[in-house]
Order: C-alpha cells, then sequence, then structure tokens
C-alpha cells in the first residue's frame, strides 16, 4: 500500500485486520508527510479559477491511515521529516516523510536524526536552510502481528519516479521478503532495533482531519455506500476486453451467503469478526483452487468458468458468446450469397455455350 490518500469503510479496516492477524496475510505500507499547518500555509489564490486553492490532505491521508492501522498498533505522526540515512552502507535519501508513534512490542524500530519541516510548510523540492535542529524520528519498523507481518514506512518518494532522489527498491526487495516469505534480513532484524516495549501516545496527539475541507467532495469513501459486501461486483481492469465478465453481476465468494441485487447490499453481515480457522470448508476449497492456478495458470480461466453458479451460467454464456455467434452467422451468409452467385455464373455459362452449337 503506496501513497494512500482516501479514507477507508469500517468493514474494509476489519477485513484487513482479520487477513492479517488470522489468515497470515503480509501488509507493507509506504506512507508520506501529513501536517495541518503546513497545508493551510499552502493555500493560494488561483488567478484562472479566481478562487483560493488549498490542498485537501497531505502526501498520503494520514488520519484514516492510522484508522485503517490502528486494530495493528501501528500509526503514523504529524512530521515533515528530510535528510540522508544509511543502513549497512544503503545509502537512501528521506524526501518528505513522516514519522511512526505507535508501534507494537517486540516489533524492529529503526529511527535516525532528520530534519523536521513541520513548522516551516516545506515538503519537497524546497531548499532547506541550515542549522535547522535535526531530530531522531523512528521511519521504519517491521513486526509480526498474530499469523500475519507488518512493515510499514514513513516515505514514498523513493519509489515515484517523479519525485525520486534516490530508489529505495533494496529495502523494498526486503520488506517483502519479510512480508511474503517471513525472511527476516539480519540488519533490519538486528537486536538493537527490538523494541522490548511498545511505543505508544495518546490518541489526542495523533494528526487529525482539516475541518474546513469538504473532503466528500474528492473522496470515493466519504459520503458514498459501501457497494462491496459478502457477494461483492466482480469487474476486470487492465484486461483489454479479454475475459470479460458480465458487468453489473455479483460474483459469488466462498463461504458468505448471496445476496441479491434487489436486495440492500450494505446489509450489515453477523459475525464479521470471526476468526480465519473458523471459515467454512467451502472456503479451504477455494483455497486450494487457488493454489493449483498457480500451477496451472492457463487453465484457471476455464475453471473458474464452470466455477459459477448455474443460474449465472446461461447469463455468462450469453455474454461471452453473443459477439462469436453474430460473427460466425455473418460469415454463413456470406458464404452462402457466394455460392449462390457461382451457380448463377455457371448456369448463365451453360445457356450462352448451348445457344453457341445451335448456331453452329
Amino acid at each position: 500500500m503506496v501513497d494512500l490518500e482516501d479514507e477507508y469503510f469500517r468493514e474494509e479496516i476489519e477485513k484487513l485486520r482479520e487477513d492479517v492477524v488470522y489468515g497470515g496475510l503480509g501488509l507493507a505500507v509506504f506512507a508520506e508527510w501529513y501536517n495541518v499547518d503546513s497545508m493551510v500555509k499552502m493555500r493560494f489564490f488561483d488567478d484562472n479559477t479566481r478562487s483560493w486553492w488549498t490542498p485537501v490532505t497531505g502526501g498520503a491521508n494520514i488520519p484514516a491511515l492510522n484508522e485503517l492501522l490502528a486494530p495493528l498498533g501501528v500509526a503514523f505522526g504529524d512530521k515533515i521529516l528530510s535528510g540522508d540515512f544509511s543502513i549497512n552502507g544503503e545509502q537512501s535519501h528521506y524526501a518528505s516523510g513522516t514519522n511512526i508513534v505507535k508501534f507494537p512490542k517486540g516489533g524492529y524500530l529503526h529511527s535516525f536524526e532528520f530534519q523536521d519541516n513541520s513548522g516551516s510548510g516545506a515538503t519537497q523540492n524546497v531548499i532547506q536552510t541550515y542549522g535547522m535542529t535535526k531530530i531522531e524520528s523512528s521511519i521504519l519498523g517491521l513486526a509480526e502481528v498474530g499469523g500475519g507481518r507488518v512493515a510499514v514506512y514513513g516515505d514514498s518518494n523513493c519509489l515515484d519516479s517523479s519525485h525520486m532522489v534516490t530508489n529505495c527498491y533494496w529495502l523494498l526487495r526486503k520488506i517483502l521478503d519479510f512480508t511474503n516469505n517471513n525472511i527476516k534480513d539480519p540488519v533490519l532484524f538486528s537486536d538493537s532495533a527490538k523494541t522490548n516495549f511498545p511505543l505508544h501516545v495518546d490518541d489526542s496527539r495523533l494528526p487529525y482531519r482539516r475541518t474546513d475541507v469538504n473532503f466528500s467532495a474528492y473522496s470515493a469513501i466519504v459520503g458514498k455506500e459501501l457497494i462491496c459486501q459478502p457477494d461483492s461486483r466482480f469487474e476486470v481492469w487492465g484486461t483489454k476486453g479479454y475475459g470479460i465478465q458480465l458487468m453489473g453481476r455479483n460474483r459469488k465468494l466462498p463461504g458468505y451467503p448471496t445476496i441479491g441485487l434487489g436486495n440492500d447490499v450494505n446489509l450489515t453481515v453477523k459475525g464479521s469478526s470471526r476468526r480465519f480457522k473458523e471459515l467454512p470448508k467451502q472456503t479451504e476449497g477455494y483455497f486450494s483452487r487457488a493454489i493449483g492456478g498457480k500451477k496451472f495458470g492457463k487453465n484457471m480461466r476455464f475453471l473458474d468458468f464452470l466455477d459459477h453458479d448455474a443460474d449465472d451460467m446461461s447469463m455468462l454464456v450469453a455474454s461471452q458468446w453473443i459477439l462469436p455467434a453474430f460473427a460466425a452467422v455473418i460469415c454463413l451468409l456470406l458464404l452462402l450469397t457466394w455460392r449462390m452467385r457461382q451457380k448463377r455464373r455457371r448456369r448463365r455459362k451453360g445457356s450462352l455455350s448451348g445457344r453457341v452449337v445451335n448456331l453452329v
């Protein structure tokens, strides 16, 4: 999860917690700066639109991100940090990242000295003045939470080619080795970085949302209704039309009741906090098919097509085969027309040859 700027539904927060704690999900988060005072100072008058412009959020929506990560014991602060640091000889530049202010006990935290620009309203691409006070701040954290693994980093500019000074792909690789395969780099997981006590601040000191901006005008979440519950809408993105599903149809997810399109899609499902191990056997079958799909990738499209409900089958067939069937009918009509023309030409040739013989 990189450079996140929108809000989250309550159901999304609960789902992420269950997947990490009980499902063993690996989570990697790259945040960005967020400081209300700095955003207010960035307000300017645009001559083109004849109106005042102001940022609706920072580089990332830290208040929303903190709510998302709160069940995992992680939270970011409102510092705007910049500077260079080194881990095991790897040099990196922290462009305009934030700090970690909450982290669970037993995790691994890495702290360095940076310039704090949150008071000056500076973010990135701003010339830093000499003599600014440097503070030691935690920017990288890795921890095992329940059955899953979580890694958080306070800056995403090192992954963004638009603002990159030095990349941090080496760090991303080590983070993914941990979250995906539980491979612990000896430097990142050194004893000196291990926390014997949880890092904690009072919730009142966490970054807060702006109250002078109508965020719902720019958000896909605020003021909107959740349309993906246990029976979620399934759409194929980035396929250029290949393997397209019938738009608007619902794909049944294993282990959950089906919600009809005529019913309230925001129906609250009881027991959403059940543990991963309590999922029905039907879900286990789904996971086995998903794992098998990695071995038989090309066959999964066909198997997935057969896995739909019987009542969906006819509509899927109609939606996927109507164009090929229409093209086949057109080709057949063209073939019949061509053959009829050939027969007419043969008849004309035969009649002309007969007339020539009679004249002779």
